[in-house]
């Protein structure tokens, strides 16, 4: 599996979530957390996501803060993937 898929995954989750947006349940892939938080990170570079969600601290440990919600790009982003 691509990492294109994955990000094609993870926006399509968050379109279809709760408008308050997704928790810990985002992490739930069989590709493994390590991955989805990494995918997530890139994301929030990319303006897809909002911002704050993902941080890196000084060890390179990726945190995150919950409800991870899409930015307007990121909707977009997601719609284009459906259509």
């Amino acid at each position: 599996m691509t990492n294109d898929a994955l990000r094609s995954e993870i926006l399509t989750r968050l379109l279809h979530a709760h408008p308050q947006g997704l928790g810990k349940e985002l992490l739930d892939n069989y590709r493994g957390e390590k991955a989805v938080a990494g995918m997530l990170k890139t994301l929030q570079e990319h303006g897809l996501i909002q911002d704050g969600a993902v941080a890196v601290d000084a060890d390179h440990q990726i945190s995150m803060s919950y409800p991870i919600k899409l930015s307007s790009a990121g909707v977009e982003a997601a719609k284009q993937l459906e259509s």
